[in-house]
């Protein structure tokens, strides 16, 4: 692979500092004659047990490999992304984004629509490597249902597996709690829960709680045609202008930085808790989309406003 890969930072369209610390635990190991005890030198070479090796430019706001080769070169290109928060850039290739809301970040519009999300499970040297060689791409996926209370964020993961509701092989399946004595716990695609067909077959709901008065069919619409929301305990579906709000995706600090109004729903929550101020400062910048605690962001179909509730274990 002679052409260049960056290793860089976006936030708010401009290039961040990567932590250095954790640059130098991430390719320090594999550097020839490591690094020095302080800062980064402007160039350096590094070599990994698989034979691979890159040539390394650059500071903690921008790193670029060159020359690289080997599985286990690109692995720790990954890793330290992924530390870091950072995106991979190959050259004349699409951007390597971590979550999706990572896109907001980018500078550039066609970086923005072109970029790839990779989630988390595979991750990899292999993942970049893909991008930069790709695969014989697969058979193309039919359109997943669009759900009116639910973005689809989390629901639902390819599958070439039939659906045990139907029977049918319809290329996703439903990811999220399913409630029900005689409902299967997974299986499920997500157009039998669109159609009201595992609803009916098995009793099965996919919402427990709706926090607020709506209309009977709303609320049937919520607890029986819409995917759920995995969370720590038992989640509660937001309401607002006597309607149910729209579930856009867990929520971490980072991302609820863009929605103060969400924020101060989540403040409100915390005083009825009882909670000290410094407490609930604490609690907010703790929150993560990923781990403990997390809230859950939603957006009023009526008047825009956006909500959020959070928990833990």
């Amino acid at each position: 692979m002679s052409y260049p890969f960056y290793v860089l930072k976006f936030r708010d369209g401009e290039p961040a500092p990567m932590k250095e610390e954790v640059i130098r635990a991430v390719l320090g190991p594999v550097t020839v004659d490591g690094l020095p005890a302080r800062g980064l030198p402007e160039w350096w070479n590094l070599r990994t047990p698989d034979g691979g090796e890159a040539e390394v430019h650059g500071d903690a706001t921008c790193l670029s490999f060159t020359h690289v080769s080997g599985r286990l070169v690109l692995d720790r290109m990954a890793e330290l992304a992924r530390r870091t928060g950072a995106v991979v850039m190959p050259l004349d290739c699409p951007v390597l984004l971590q979550r999706e809301h990572d896109r907001r970040h980018l500078p550039d519009g066609d970086l923005r629509a072109h970029a790839i999300v990779v989630p988390p499970a595979t991750w990899s040297g292999r993942s970049i490597e893909q991008v930069v060689r790709p695969l014989p791409e697969p058979p193309r996926r039919p359109v997943p249902p669009r759900f009116a209370y639910h973005s689809g964020a989390g629901a639902m993961a390819p599958s070439d597996e039939p659906c045990v509701c139907c029977g049918q092989v319809r290329g996703w399946v439903y990811t999220g709690p399913v409630y029900g004595a005689e409902a299967p716990s997974r299986g499920i695609c997500p157009y039998c829960i669109a159609f009201c067909k595992a609803a009916e077959r098995y009793g099965a709901t996919f919402n427990d709680v709706i926090d607020g008065e709506v209309p009977d069919e709303v609320a049937r619409e919520i607890l029986e045609r819409t995917p759920g929301i995995p969370s720590w305990q038992s989640p509660r579906w937001l309401t607002h202008c006597g309607d149910g709000a729209e579930f856009i995706e867990p929520a971490g600090a980072e991302e609820l930085r863009h929605f103060p109004d969400a924020v101060e729903a989540l403040r409100r929550e915390c005083a009825e808790w009882g909670w000290s101020a410094e407490r609930v400062d604490a609690y907010l910048t703790a929150l993560d989309a990923d781990d403990q605690p997390t809230a859950y962001l939603f957006r009023c179909r009526v008047c825009g406003t956006h909500l959020a509730c959070s928990d833990f274990t």
